[in-house]
């Protein structure tokens, strides 16, 4: 089972763009990446840490 995803598989499931994923990510709110070949990925942990905080985020503002 593949424990990590890449950009586009990223932005599939949270149903954004690629241009809005790296706005994110200049900002500093992007899930952590790592390299793999000529490829980034995104693991399983960074993806449940970075939604877990965007959760929290929208908690704490309503």
């Amino acid at each position: 089972m593949d424990e990590s995803f890449t950009i586009n598989e990223f932005c599939a499931a949270e149903k954004i763009s690629r241009s809005f994923f790296y706005k994110l990510d200049s900002q500093g709110k992007a899930p952590r990446t790592y390299p793999l070949g000529s490829t980034r990925r995104i693991s399983r942990d960074a993806y449940i840490t970075w939604r877990a905080a965007r959760e929290a985020g929208t908690s704490q503002a309503a």
